[in-house]
């Protein structure tokens, strides 16, 4: 499929910025996310840092296994990667009406929206196709 450098050049022009916004969107989101609601919640708890570091620590994780085995052509890596945003904008869901600043708060709605919107773009759907087609044509 992409046997020549030319077309290795087209793919990465064409996906590669689709695919670096939905991962820093969604990294972003987990990041700042985990972050607050850890510091909302456990607030006076002497292990919040320790709590937020390995929270956040997790979630970063799984976004990265979940994008590389994305690149690797595995449909059902695409769930992996969709449960960092959707973790991200539940808790902060679960944070409005805590006395969070609104400002912060809607950039807490407005990134894991943003995260899921990328992911549902025509371009990142079709760089997701062509990465599976890949995969089948290798074996």
């Amino acid at each position: 499929m992409m046997a020549d450098n030319g077309d290795f050049q087209a793919f990465m022009a064409r996906y590669f910025p689709i695919f670096l916004l939905g991962f820093f969107t969604s990294l972003l989101a987990v990041a700042l996310a985990v972050t607050l609601w850890v510091d909302g919640h456990w607030r006076g708890h002497p292990d919040n840092a320790l709590y937020s570091v390995g929270a956040c620590g997790g979630l970063v994780l799984l976004l990265c296994i979940g994008h590389f085995v994305m690149i690797r052509g595995l449909r059902w890596a695409t769930w992996v990667v969709l449960a960092g945003p959707v973790v991200a904008l539940l808790m902060a869901l679960s944070l409005i009406g805590s006395g969070q600043d609104r400002v912060l708060l809607a950039v807490m709605l407005g990134l894991p929206l943003l995260a899921l919107l990328v992911f549902n773009t025509a371009r990142h759907r079709e760089m997701r196709q062509r990465l599976v087609a890949l995969r089948q044509a290798r074996r």
